[in-house]
């Protein structure tokens, strides 16, 4: 007895058409991250709060949504779940932008992102279903980071300079786009959950430790990041690095999630996270020996290809190991709780004293994280070579 509430009308996850509402979904859901940087410090003093506050009421309450997807995810109509979510996100960053004070803005960032993720984990599981999921989340991860590339050329470009109430504004027209959006997304996947079906401990298990390994592994690269956010401006005035710098290191992220769009699986999940994670040792290891901008140019550039790249086999090998489909929306989550981390772990570890740190106890953790993600593929071997045979 399968739990499915609603069977009709239900589309090919594999067409492109569906794909590709998916992305546009998760980008316009997904946009107030990549807009941050350019109205965080406005929000934050407008509301009298610290500058992580708002945003981390945000990917709370995103948090929150991917946690209860688990049990819902499966059984409800996805259109009307991505309705719900659009819908509420744009009321919430509506009365955001409207709002004064510090408690009614915390509150509406919150309920913005609840509803926000609700839409997010619609998209995650989508993505997931599909035939090829790498392929898939690596497009998905290649138009984030062109609109963070296009930002970063358009924003500086307007003249006064928008300030946080317009962006929130922007970003709230986005998410009630996604409730025309939603027509165009099938009610339900190809994976199907079933109440009555027994639990796999050995299953269970791998996705754990698959979880395990995409949080150090992102972890580590948002450490490895923030180091570069922290050394920015002093690299700026001791090497003459600009805006095209930053849009050089934003294209790097483009080309690693285009690669892992466009090679998939061809070559199985083990052996190219392994080349990615030799080219974050040898990033490093540049920073070290090339102190100069070309060092620091090839280094970040590196980290952005790999980090990108590496991030389309986690989510997809998550999304190949889930056959019921019940744990789709922890692709959201693991990458979340790393970013929220590294966040954190950066801001302790701020000062001149500890900042070279950051690099190494990136790739520390990006090693610890291979390392798990290399035990589940080799465990899974058989499984996920017929999977790819199968696709082609």
């Amino acid at each position: 007895m399968s739990s499915i509430l609603f069977e009709k009308k239900r589309a090919d996850v594999n067409r492109f058409s569906v794909r590709f509402t998916a992305i546009l979904v998760g980008a316009c859901l997904s946009l107030y991250w990549q807009a941050l940087p350019y109205f965080q410090q406005d929000m934050a003093a407008a509301a009298s709060l610290h500058r992580w506050a708002l945003p981390g009421f945000f990917s709370a309450g995103v948090l929150l949504a991917s946690g209860l997807a688990v049990f819902f995810i499966r059984l409800g109509d996805w259109r009307r779940l991505v309705l719900i979510g659009g819908f509420g996100s744009a009321l919430a960053l509506l009365g955001a932008a409207l709002a004064s004070g510090s408690l009614l803005p915390m509150m509406c960032h919150g309920l913005a992102g609840l509803f926000a993720g609700l839409g997010l984990s619609v998209v995650v599981s989508c993505l997931g279903d599909t035939v090829k999921p790498v392929s898939s989340f690596g497009w998905a991860l290649a138009v984030q980071a062109l609109l963070a590339t296009g930002l970063t050329f358009l924003v500086p470009s307007f003249a006064p300079p928008v300030d946080s109430q317009q962006i929130l504004l922007v970003l709230s027209g986005l998410a009630l786009l996604t409730v025309l959006l939603s027509r165009l997304l099938p009610t339900s996947g190809t994976k199907r959950l079933s109440l009555l079906s027994s639990r796999n401990s050995r299953a269970d298990t791998q996705l754990l430790q698959v979880a395990m390994a995409g949080l150090l592994i992102f972890l580590g690269c948002g450490l490895f990041w923030s180091s570069h956010q922290l050394q920015f401006e002093t690299a700026q005035s001791a090497m003459g690095l600009g805006a095209s710098a930053i849009m050089l290191l934003l294209l790097a992220r483009v080309c690693g999630a285009l690669l892992g769009a466009v090679l998939a699986a061809r070559w199985g999940f083990l052996l190219p996270v392994g080349v990615a994670g030799v080219l974050v040792l040898v990033a490093v290891v540049l920073l070290q020996v090339v102190p100069d901008k070309t060092g620091y140019l090839g280094a970040f550039g590196l980290l952005g290809a790999a980090g990108f790249f590496v991030a389309a086999y986690l989510m997809g090998l998550l999304a190949k190991l889930d056959s019921s489909g019940r744990c789709s929306a922890l692709i959201l989550a693991v990458p979340l709780l790393a970013i929220v981390g590294a966040t954190i772990v950066s801001e302790a570890l701020a000062s001149e004293q500890y900042l070279y740190l950051l690099p190494w106890l990136g790739v520390a953790l990006w090693g610890a994280g291979l390392f798990l993600y290399a035990n589940v593929v080799r465990a899974n071997r058989q499984l996920l070579t017929d999977n790819n045979v199968a696709s082609l």
